[in-house]
This record gives C-alpha cells, sequence and structure tokens, in this order.
C-alpha cells in the first residue's frame, strides 16, 4: 500500500464521514412521535402533566394564529409549549461557564397537526444532545429527558 492509496482513503473516509453525519443527525437531534390524543387535548395533557412533575408552563406558543395573523391562511394547528423545571435550570445556569446553552432553554414540545388530521408532538433528543456537555448539563439534560418520559407517558402512542 503506498501512501497515496492511504491518502485517498483517508480522504474518503472523512468525506463519508461527514456526509452521513449531515444526512443522519436532523433525525437523531429531533423526535417525533404521534399522539393518542385530539390536539387540545394533547396541549393540556402536556401541560396537566408537567405540572404535577414540578414543572412550569411559562408559555404556550400559537403559531398557527401567528402565521395566519401574518397572512398565511392555510396553516394547520402548530402549537409550542415551553417547560421549565426550575432546579434543572438553576442547576445549569448558576454557573457562568454553562449559561451558553440558554438559548436552547426552556425545554419545548412541539404539537401540530399534519394534513390528514393526525397529531404529533416533535421535540429536540435531550438524551443524545446530553451526550455532547459535560458534567453538571450532561447530568441535568439526562435527567430532564426521563422526566420527559412521564410527562409524554399518557400522550404519545407506544
Amino acid at each position: 500500500m503506498t501512501f497515496a492509496s492511504f491518502l485517498i482513503g483517508l480522504i474518503a473516509g472523512i468525506i463519508l464521514t461527514g456526509i452521513l453525519v449531515w444526512k443522519l443527525m436532523p433525525k437523531l437531534m429531533l423526535t417525533v412521535r404521534k399522539s393518542k390524543l385530539g390536539f387540545s387535548e394533547t396541549i393540556s395533557s402536556i401541560e396537566e402533566q408537567a405540572t404535577k412533575h414540578g414543572w412550569a408552563v411559562p408559555k404556550i406558543y400559537n403559531l398557527q394564529k401567528t402565521l395566519q395573523e401574518a397572512g398565511h391562511e392555510d396553516m394547520t394547528q402548530v402549537q409550542i409549549i415551553s417547560l421549565c423545571q426550575p432546579d434543572h435550570a438553576y442547576r445549569v445556569l448558576q454557573n457562568d461557564e454553562n449559561k451558553k446553552i440558554a438559548g436552547i432553554m426552556p425545554c419545548r414540545i412541539g404539537v401540530y397537526t399534519d394534513a390528514k388530521g393526525d397529531v404529533y408532538l416533535t421535540k429536540m433528543n435531550v438524551k443524545l444532545m446530553s451526550k455532547m456537555f459535560g458534567s453538571t448539563v450532561a447530568k441535568v439534560m439526562s435527567s430532564v429527558a426521563d422526566e420527559e418520559k412521564w410527562i409524554l407517558q399518557d400522550v404519545v402512542e407506544h
């Protein structure tokens, strides 16, 4: 094997890895699950279960309404539920080094209907994201992932 063959193989491997990461990351970073409830019931259940498990629901964004007010009438229902667990947030944000992740806080769950009327939930794959961070952030995000399962267990199809 010559050095040129090795170099070509190495470069091809790097390019192939880059392409795979580029194609697979969106599918890995987001999770989409079908709801077994109607749209309003899904929103209500998530809000109720979150509160029951010690989470706050500081805001629910009605994206459909916002887009319709901007002149886009052909929208199905889309809402974003912001969820915050104050103890988890404090554990992360008390350290200045960790404040860089404030841009992905609080947790958000998107709820939408498709053209057929089916209801879906979409959210960041917090368990996978936790592996990208170290120390406190990883521990807290791992706990968040577990608690999200409890909050969503009565909503999503299994």
